[in-house]
């Protein structure tokens, strides 16, 4: 009995790695189709691709707020604490949105070919010139065309503590003369913290999702906190957004 049932979680498993695999390959392939679709298809067919891969890995979303309507009405920085790569699909289901991340992810294999497709921002904090040319590009979206999103950590954590924000992309709320739309991000496993969805450190993106399918099932957690109006100073609006976030996460 107890070998039957140890076979039969391990048969489990295998399905759940082998449509996670499946989806990606789908993912990318779809990748190419959205850059010849307008953008109001391009979005329903994210956050349907997002919610599909959640309902693989069992995440169940628990949202405080409607995004979706807060963004409809006006153009933010969203900012938030950041745990994993999954807190991209996680926000992309409930409301699509233009991330700013890391050049690095652009290299990643299906998670930075996906990245490139949905007009994902990336910054290259080694070139100075590139900083510029993307804080520039980031104005102008926010100006003109829709709110951003932001982890100003820099990094990803276990999910237990933030890291003091970096300041340098608040200046693009300043600039723009945007609000700022602060966010938390919460994992949880049978309502209690858990680390299993961090990337953090070395870990690769196969040990990641091997961590997460060891879990029968996870709570993402979304905790929109009212919007802030933009400050004369970048390092003093980061300090505050921070605070704010920082306060939820440890409560």
């Amino acid at each position: 009995m107890i070998v039957k049932d140890i076979w039969g979680r391990v048969f489990t498993k295998l399905i759940k790695i082998i449509l996670i695999l499946n989806h990606l390959i789908v993912g990318t392939c779809w990748s190419l189709y959205i850059l010849y679709i307008d953008n109001k298809s391009k979005k329903v067919l994210i956050e349907w691709w997002s919610l599909r891969l959640l309902k693989i890995f069992n995440v169940k979303l628990i949202v405080n707020n409607n995004l979706k309507k807060i963004l409809s009405n006006k153009n933010y920085l969203i900012v938030s604490n950041h745990i994993s790569w999954l807190d991209i699909f996680v926000i992309n289901s409930i409301c699509p949105v233009i991330f700013v991340s890391k050049h690095s992810v652009s290299k990643w294999p299906f998670i930075g070919w996906l990245a490139k497709a949905t007009d994902t921002i990336f910054i290259d904090r080694n070139k100075i010139s590139k900083i510029k040319e993307t804080t520039k590009k980031i104005e102008y979206y926010l100006g003109s065309k829709g709110s951003i999103f932001i982890f100003p950590e820099g990094t990803s954590t276990d999910g237990s503590s933030v890291l003091p924000f970096k300041s340098n992309l608040f200046q693009t709320a300043i600039n723009s003369k945007s609000n700022i739309l602060p966010i938390g991000i919460q994992y949880q496993h049978n309502n209690k913290f858990t680390s299993a969805p961090s990337y953090i450190g070395d870990m690769s993106l196969v040990a990641s999702i091997l961590n997460l399918i060891k879990l029968d099932s996870i709570d993402a957690r979304i905790t929109i906190l009212s919007p802030m109006k933009k400050d004369e100073n970048r390092k003093s609006l980061a300090k505050k957004t921070y605070q704010k976030i920082n306060n939820l996460i440890k409560s």
